[in-house]
């Protein structure tokens, strides 16, 4: 449900901001003075295109920015899914700047486009003029069709066969790869076979390499740092060891006369321990190393085929050299097994396929059933809306496909993610015409009365919380405008709606009226919109009643008291 919405200098808006509740909220005022501006406005902030002509003149950007209350538990979880952060509220914003650049936010996080229309479909639905209406492209019908009967369910189970079926078979095509390109790349995978298994790498082996020729490098320099410690240490006369031997008996000599020099005591003790486990060391590295050329060669081109093996096949590590191994190894596995291979995905694939036609055709039985229950309260809901002599299908057909490898009878039919069934709504809205598309209707009218019956059919199902209407009701008036403004009211007792209109049997229904007015001031034009009061809401009613005569008035408060 949208809390707040603040408009900046987007095309004749200055400023505004406008806060709403629950319930029917309706817009009226003089034509031209701005009220579908403020639709467009949303239609902006959750992801339409626009360019520098939406900024007001004058301006260098355009702003908008709504705040949004999410309690339905479904679109709460599908924007959770997304990762959308609900826990304090949920605020949109777009900037359009001077040159056509725009940005998008969702609580202070850039985001793209493509994912703020994706974040919108869940919290606005808006119907406006013939050429905006979702309602007519055919794509979406089969969703309201499966919506109303509850098949969402079952349709999901189709949807991981089909993926099961699609997984399959790029998996029999990559095997039918070109032969000529399979040979070339089995020699290539013999060939990463036979060096690196040739090779006979062990984990760590490098490492040890390197640094068994750092040391051979370096050997006559150990060697004579080991030689010269050794002697300080142990050999000389004046060696640390012996001094330190002679240093620790002198003082163990006084240990008995007072406590602090037994402790000392110890400590020239433990260093001469020390020391002595150094010389011991010294001793076992003396002559370890000793520089030799083969061996230093034979390091060396160790790591030079482990070097050039790296770069050969494009990995770091001989962990990873060896896992290519691996990869290959299964690769040629394959390779020889492919025929045996083929027949096995080939079964996997007619089962699967199978399946999917079985699933499909029980789900297309289904929607035929729920088609039928649809169509009958659909026709019921236009005859209240002034469309008694309509006559409403919904089709359910298949489309043939020469491509697909789904077969009903001798036939290819085309399947996909929600099964094989092509759903479109047609309409005869008079008597001895034959049913046609929703899209070719050329009243717009009756598309929006045929919009406003499914809405209330769904109205318990939808979990879209705000609806807006852009100006629905033109072509309609009389009775049917009053059952239209009936089933607005009842819609808005379940969600949010925002509605524009020219129909005081609308307006007069809503729970706010917000009256927009165009203002021309220092040669700009403004539009202001602002909230009526009871008074104020008679005179707008009685104008749009064709006058503000007494009788005009009068009507007016008959129609506000009702």
């Amino acid at each position: 449900m949208i809390e707040r919405i603040f408009i900046k200098n987007y095309a004749i808006i200055d400023t505004l901001e406008l806060e709403f509740g629950k319930g029917f909220h309706v817009f009226t005022g003089e034509t031209g003075a701005g009220k579908s501006i403020i639709v467009g406005a949303l239609g902006l902030l959750l992801g339409e295109k626009g360019d520098a002509s939406v900024i007001r003149t004058g301006s260098d950007r355009a702003l908008i920015e709504a705040s949004f209350s999410v309690t339905d538990p479904y679109t709460r979880d599908r924007l959770l899914e997304m990762n959308i952060d609900l826990s304090e509220g949920l605020i949109i914003k777009r900037e359009v700047a001077d040159g056509g650049k725009s940005r998008a936010f969702v609580n202070g996080q850039q985001e793209t486009l493509a994912r703020i229309s994706e974040i919108g479909q869940w919290l606005l639905d808006v119907h406006g003029q013939h050429d905006h209406q979702l309602l007519l492209q055919q794509k979406v019908h089969i969703d309201i069709l499966d919506s109303y009967a509850g098949l969402w369910g079952e349709r999901a189970k189709i949807a991981e066969v089909y993926k099961r079926m699609t997984d399959r078979i790029a998996a029999k095509a990559e095997l039918e790869t070109d032969e000529r390109k399979l040979a070339e790349e089995k020699v290539y995978w013999e060939t990463a076979v036979k060096d690196i298994s040739g090779a006979k790498f062990s984990v760590g082996e490098e490492e040890e390499l390197q640094e068994q020729l750092k040391r051979m490098e370096h050997a006559e320099q150990i060697n004579s740092a080991l030689d010269g410690a050794y002697r300080k240490l142990y050999l000389d006369e004046l060696s640390v060891t012996g001094r330190l031997a002679k240093a620790a008996g002198d003082i163990g000599s006084i240990a008995t006369i007072d406590r602090k020099y037994a402790e000392l005591a110890e400590i020239l003790e433990g260093a001469s321990a020390q020391i002595g486990e150094a010389v011991k060391l010294i001793s076992e590295y003396t002559g370890e190393i000793d520089y030799d050329t083969g061996t230093m060669d034979g390091l060396t081109d160790r790591l030079e085929l482990i070097k050039d093996l790296k770069r050969k096949y494009k990995k770091n590590t001989i962990a990873e050299l060896n896992a290519y191994k691996e990869e290959c190894a299964a690769k040629l596995a394959r390779f020889e097994n492919r025929a045996a291979e083929l027949e096995k995905i080939g079964k996997e694939i007619d089962a699967v396929k199978k399946e999917l036609v079985e699933k499909s055709l029980e789900l297309s039985r289904k929607r035929q059933d729920a088609g039928k229950k649809l169509a009958l309260a659909v026709k019921t809901e236009l005859a209240f809306l002034g469309m008694e002599k309509s006559e409403f299908i919904a089709g359910i057909s298949y489309v043939k496909d020469e491509q697909s490898p789904i077969h009903i009878g001798d036939k290819q039919i085309k399947a996909g993610q929600s099964g094989i069934d092509y759903v479109e709504f047609m309409i005869s809205p008079n008597p001895g015409e034959d049913p046609r598309p929703l899209r070719k209707i050329a009243s717009g009218g009756e598309i929006s009365r045929v919009m406003l019956a499914l809405k209330s059919i769904l109205a318990g199902i939808d979990s879209i919380e705000t609806l807006i209407f852009d100006e629905i009701d033109v072509g309609i008036g009389g009775v049917t405008a009053n059952h239209v403004a009936q089933k607005i009211r009842e819609l808005a007792g379940s969600r949010q709606l925002i509605v524009i209109t020219h129909l005081p049997q609308i307006a007069s229904k809503a729970n706010s009226h917000y009256y927009v007015a165009k203002d021309v001031r220092d040669g700009k034009t403004y539009t202001q919109v602002r909230t009526l009061t009871e008074a104020e809401r008679v005179n707008e009613v009685a104008r749009m009643l064709g006058g503000e005569s007494d009788t005009s008035i009068a009507h007016a408060k008959e129609m506000l008291g009702s």
